[in-house]
């Protein structure tokens, strides 16, 4: 299996066979029916509860990708990507949706890999995006992605 900075700058598959590219190429469809790309595509050092035995960043890959320009270039890539797929899409403002979790998890890859300064650029993009629809998002969810 790919290391996930070998995925994140494009030179490996993951373990579905997928480049970042591939990735960066589904439809909203396939952004939303499949389950197996974000935990590639945002990695984290927290085991995920909705895809057990998905990629967990360890120390060392954690120091390996945030020395990579590269991959913390495609990540960033990786947001805008993601985000523009909410903008597109309404379905996911409701109180529950699987989205969600993505979102946090986004916010997390981004803060833990690239830094404060590009996980606030997403969340506060975010907050704008979502807008007077948060009256629609549980308080337990505003609060994860608070405090991501």
């Amino acid at each position: 299996m790919a290391s996930l900075c070998s995925f994140l700058t494009g030179h490996e598959t993951n373990s579905s066979g997928w480049l970042l590219s591939h990735v960066w190429k589904f439809n909203d469809t396939q952004i939303e029916n499949t389950h197996t790309f974000i935990q590639w595509v945002f990695p984290t050092n927290e085991a995920s509860r909705a895809m057990p035995g998905s990629p967990l960043l360890d120390e060392e890959e954690i120091a390996e990708i945030q020395n990579s320009e590269q991959a913390k270039q495609n990540l960033s890539k990786s947001a805008d990507w993601y985000f523009n797929f909410l903008r597109r899409n309404s379905f996911w403002r409701k109180p529950h949706d699987h989205n969600h979790l993505r979102i946090t998890r986004v916010i997390k890859s981004l803060r833990l890999l690239c830094g404060d300064d590009e996980a606030d650029y997403f969340k506060e993009q975010f907050w704008q995006l979502l807008g007077t629809d948060i009256s629609q998002i549980p308080s337990k969810t505003i609060e994860y992605w608070e405090d991501a």
